[in-house]
C-alpha cells in the first residue's frame, strides 16, 4: 500500500501562475495572460510542471529552491514538442505491431506451420490463469463490431491469422517469444524484448527521455528501439512516409523555436536529446 501523503488543494489558473512565479518562473517569452489561456484550454498544470525537472534550481542564498532562468515559454515549447513526439511515436508503434504480425505469419508459412496447431500449442503452454486471461481478452476483442464476426467464426478453433487480428499487443509479444523458442530463433527472441520496449514507449515523455545520459536512460533506449524497429520492420510505403513526415515536422519546429532553450550546461538536456534523436533518425534513413 502506498504511503499516505499530504493532499494538495486544486489551484485556480491564477494560483497556478502565482505558484510558478514563486518558484522563479518568468513570463517574458510568454505573458501571464497568454499563459492563463494556455493552461485553461490547452495543457493542464500538472503535465506542464513535469518539464521543470529539466531545469536547475538555486541552492542556498535568498533564491534557494527557485529555478534559474526558467521561462513559462520554455515549458510551453517543451510541451508542444513532446506532444508531437508522442504522436509520431504512437503511430510508429502501431506500424510495428501491424508489420510484426505480417512478418510472423509469413514466417509460419515459410516453416510449414499449421496455423491452427500453433495457436492451440501456445494456449496449452500457458498457465491456467494466463490462458483464462488470454481467452477473456479474445472474447472482449470479439465484442467489437469490427471483429465480432471473426471471433464468432473462429472462437472454438482459432487459426493464427484470426488470433493475431484479435489479440492485444501484449499477447502478441508473448506469442512472439513462444514462436522464437518453438523454432529456436534467436533473432525472433531478441525481437520479443525489443517489442516490450516498443510497447512501453507509448507512455513515455520527453522529460524522461532528456533526464539522464542517452543510452543509459531507459526512456531513451525505448525511443531508440522504436526508431530502429520501425526502420527495419516497416517497408517503404504510406506508413513509413507518414512517420517520416511527422518526425520531420517535429524537427522543423525544433529548428525554429529551440533557440529559446539553453544550449550549454546542465539545462541543455532537452535540446541535446532532440539533437540525438535527429541524428539517430537520419542515420536510420527515417528522415533526410
Amino acid at each position: 500500500m502506498a504511503e499516505p501523503h499530504d493532499r494538495k488543494p486544486i489551484l485556480t489558473i491564477e494560483q497556478q501562475i502565482e505558484h510558478l512565479k514563486q518558484k522563479g518562473v518568468a513570463f517574458e517569452l510568454c505573458s501571464e495572460e497568454e499563459a492563463a489561456d494556455y493552461l485553461r484550454d490547452k495543457c493542464n498544470f500538472f503535465k506542464l510542471a513535469s518539464y521543470r525537472k529539466l531545469f536547475s534550481k538555486y541552492e542556498g542564498g535568498p533564491r534557494d529552491g527557485r529555478y534559474v532562468d526558467l521561462d513559462f515559454g520554455q515549458l510551453r515549447l517543451l510541451a508542444a514538442l513532446d506532444q508531437e513526439l508522442r504522436h509520431a511515436l504512437l503511430g510508429m508503434t502501431l506500424d510495428i505491431e501491424h508489420f510484426q504480425k505480417v512478418t510472423l505469419l509469413r514466417e509460419m508459412e515459410d516453416r510449414g506451420e499449421d496455423g491452427y496447431a500453433i495457436v492451440a500449442d501456445y494456449m496449452a503452454s500457458l498457465t491456467t490463469a494466463n490462458r483464462e486471461y488470454r481467452l477473456r481478452e479474445l472474447k472482449m476483442s470479439g465484442r467489437s463490431p469490427y471483429s465480432s464476426s471473426l471471433y464468432t467464426k473462429y472462437s472454438g478453433d482459432m487459426p493464427a491469422w484470426a488470433f493475431l487480428e484479435l489479440t492485444s499487443f501484449g499477447t502478441l509479444i508473448d506469442f512472439v517469444r513462444f514462436c522464437a523458442r518453438r523454432w529456436g530463433d534467436r533473432r525472433l527472441e531478441a525481437s520479443h524484448y525489443d517489442l516490450k520496449r516498443v510497447k512501453s514507449v507509448r507512455n513515455g515523455i520527453l522529460a524522461d527521455v532528456a533526464r539522464r545520459k542517452w543510452m543509459g536512460n531507459t526512456a531513451m533506449q525505448e525511443v531508440a528501439t522504436v526508431l530502429v524497429a520501425h526502420s527495419g520492420l516497416v517497408p517503404e510505403g504510406s506508413s513509413r512516409s507518414r512517420a517520416a513526415s511527422e518526425l520531420a515536422e517535429m524537427f522543423a519546429r525544433a529548428d525554429g523555436e529551440t533557440e529559446a532553450l539553453p544550449d550549454k550546461g546542465p539545462d541543455a538536456a532537452a535540446r541535446s536529446a532532440l539533437e540525438f534523436l535527429r541524428r539517430l533518425t537520419e542515420s536510420l534513413g527515417l528522415v533526410e
